[in-house]
C-alpha cells in the first residue's frame, strides 16, 4: 500500500510540473524597446505592437525580429537574442517528454536576454521617406 501511495505521489508531482516553463514563466516575456526617436512604430515579427518607448509583453520564441520605423527616418530591423530558460532543465527532469515538448512547442523554453532593446534610427537622406 505504501508503494502505491508513493508511486501516486511521484506521478502527481511529475504531472503537476509538466510544462514547467510554460506554467512558471508563461508564453510571453515583458521587454522594453527604446529608441532615440520617440513615437517610432514597433513591429515584432511583422506585427505592430506599439510605439517607443515600449514596455510590455512579447511572445517568447527562438528568433524574434524587431523593426522600428518612423516617417523621416530609415527603418531598422534587429534580432532579439534568446537563450534557454533554466526552468526548461527542471522540466526535462520532472516533466519528462510531455512537459519539455510543451515548453519547446510554445517557445516558453526561451527567454530574451537582455530584456531591454535599444534601437537608434538615422534620419532619412531620401526625400519623402
Amino acid at each position: 500500500m505504501k508503494n502505491i501511495t508513493l508511486a501516486s505521489a511521484v506521478l502527481l508531482a511529475s504531472l503537476s510540473l509538466s510544462a514547467c516553463s510554460t506554467i512558471v514563466k508563461g508564453d510571453n516575456q515583458t521587454v522594453s524597446i527604446l529608441s532615440n526617436v520617440k513615437g517610432s512604430d514597433i513591429y515584432v515579427n511583422g506585427q505592430m505592437i506599439g510605439q517607443t518607448p515600449y514596455t510590455g509583453p512579447v511572445e517568447r520564441a527562438d528568433e524574434t525580429t524587431v523593426t522600428l520605423s518612423k516617417k523621416g527616418y530609415d527603418s531598422r530591423t534587429v534580432t532579439m537574442n534568446s537563450q534557454l530558460e533554466p526552468w526548461f532543465w527542471g522540466n526535462i527532469i520532472f516533466g519528462g517528454f510531455f512537459g519539455s515538448t510543451t515548453d519547446y512547442a510554445s517557445g516558453s523554453m526561451n527567454k530574451y536576454s537582455p530584456a531591454t532593446l535599444t534601437i537608434d534610427l538615422d534620419q532619412s537622406t531620401v526625400e519623402g521617406k
